[in-house]
């Protein structure tokens, strides 16, 4: 489709390298960009109902389906069981054999949707680059056509970080494939991350510092520039520098080392495509001694 030919409203939206489906009438308007990359397929649907209907969403292949839900929820009906509650907020892994599947969705509801379809045939190599992706394996003997996890997972600060970048990607061609398919990956390993961590409780004191450690995302996300240590950050935030690190992934799925390094590798990544800034001062910026050494990390980082 055109995308001169959506509504001008609907321009923001888009992501200059998915292809694009709109559909505007009385029963529903839709928004659907899809985008095929290395081993993945990520979808974006948009969608609001004018009536009550009926999404049929069709599986040509068996494929996992990382399900990310944003606005509201819908029951989706199982081929073995009465539903499924999509809620918002909420990730889900579905094994789907091919075929139709069936989503209700009721009169003047309004639904934000990502997922990303997986190659079943792909799962040895994902786990042999990123071991802890050996939960995917053993999904492989769950129920057909269910979710492989028992409970859903969150679409924590970190997830919801890489769906922006995803939903903002403004490149095209090579560039946007690498770029997408390492948000991909990472959305992947956190929520392989919250599948590992699925049997431990959260502590009283993360729940008590929930809000520092929201301050320290930030700070993280926003200060790559600077270089601490887990001590020194437990030191700026007022948290017990034993509780940082396990408290960090507990509400993020994530390290705070992978999660600065994920950070700095974008930061560098952005700015090599825009080729605002020369190599040696993003290399200074960074905390790299050479521009050698800052390429062959987002060469690695990025599979370049």
């Amino acid at each position: 489709m055109d995308p001169e030919s959506l509504q001008s409203e609907l321009h923001n939206l888009l992501i200059p390298e998915a292809g694009i489906y709109f559909r505007h009438d009385d029963e529903w308007d839709i928004l659907s960009q899809h985008i095929r990359l290395p081993v993945f397929s990520l979808w974006v649907n948009d969608i609001f109902s004018k009536k009550d209907i009926v999404l049929r969403p069709f599986t040509p292949v068996p494929i996992y389906a990382l399900h990310f839900m944003f606005e509201d929820s819908l029951q989706a009906q199982l081929r073995q069981d009465p539903g499924y509650l999509l809620e918002e907020s909420e990730c889900n892994l579905f094994n789907l054999p091919p075929g139709l599947h069936k989503i209700p969705m009721p009169n003047s509801k309004k639904i934000l949707s990502l997922h990303i379809n997986i190659d079943p045939a792909a799962i040895p190599a994902l786990i042999q680059q990123e071991p802890i992706l050996q939960f995917l394996e053993g999904s492989k003997n769950a129920r057909i056509g269910g979710p492989v996890n028992v409970y859903p997972y969150q679409v924590n600060r970190t997830c919801d970080f890489l769906i922006q970048q995803i939903l903002t990607c403004d490149y095209t061609g090579e560039n946007a494939r690498k770029f997408l398919y390492r948000c991909c990956l990472n959305l992947l390993l956190n929520i392989a991350q919250q599948q590992h961590a699925n049997s431990q409780r959260l502590l009283y004191s993360t729940v008590m510092h929930g809000a520092i450690y929201h301050q320290l995302f930030q700070y993280l996300e926003t200060h790559l520039h600077k270089q601490h240590s887990n001590t020194e950050l437990a030191y700026i935030f007022d948290i017990p520098a034993e509780q940082l690190a396990y408290g960090f992934q507990q509400l993020f799925a994530t390290t705070v080392e992978d999660f600065t390094h994920m950070v700095k590798m974008m930061f560098i990544y952005n700015r090599i495509q825009a080729k605002a800034l020369p190599h040696t001062l993003i290399a200074e910026i960074t905390g790299y001694s050479s521009v050698l050494g800052m390429m062959r990390c987002v060469e690695d980082y990025y599979l370049l």
